[in-house]
């Protein structure tokens, strides 16, 4: 849910301000990485036999090209898309951090890699509070339709034994773990 509002909400936002071309302004994006993923979506879009249009580029476009706006190379967008954001005093500096983070964990699910030694209660509030601040009803379906609050603690799930320093299943986490 937080990728599709970013990315529509990104998109709407940067069209209004640069035009509906803004994909393909160098202006607008300035890295290797932004071009390519454009590229590639033209690719994929047209070796499917579908049209290369905004919003089908757009659709087509990964998790990681829309959080790579925000990142330090693409800070001149700031101010195009700080407003996206309904919250007082958000910084580009957290929010390309907070998309980093779940970039990482979204791919570590993606590859079936682990991801027990991540702080999931902090990723969920982190995908939580973004995606509130993109869009309060977008937020209101993941509070309903989420799983994670009632299935997994609020707790970190592997800590560090005092004694040895290696990591062990929290307690608190147990019952919440497979058999």
């Amino acid at each position: 849910m937080l990728e599709v509002v970013l990315r529509n909400m990104a998109d709407a936002r940067l069209a209004a301000q640069h035009g509906a071309a803004w994909i393909d302004d160098p202006a607008i994006l300035v890295t290797n990485y932004q071009t390519g993923a454009i590229a590639k979506a033209r690719q994929t879009l047209q070796k499917d036999g579908k049209a290369a249009t905004r919003p089908q580029i757009v659709a087509e476009l990964n998790f990681g090209f829309w959080a790579s706006l925000f990142g330090p190379k693409s800070h001149h967008l700031w101010q195009s898309l700080r407003p996206i954001f309904q919250a007082k005093g958000v910084q580009r500096g957290v929010i390309a951090r907070d998309l980093r983070d779940l970039r990482i964990l979204r791919n570590r699910v993606a590859h079936y890699e682990p991801i027990i030694a991540l702080p999931l209660a902090q990723r969920y509030a982190s995908i939580a509070t973004l995606t509130g601040w993109l869009s309060p009803s977008a937020a209101t379906w993941i509070a309903k339709y989420s799983t994670w609050p009632t299935l997994y603690p609020a707790v970190p799930i592997l800590v560090p034994d005092p004694a040895s320093g290696d990591l062990l299943v929290a307690p608190a986490a147990l019952p919440f773990l497979p058999a």
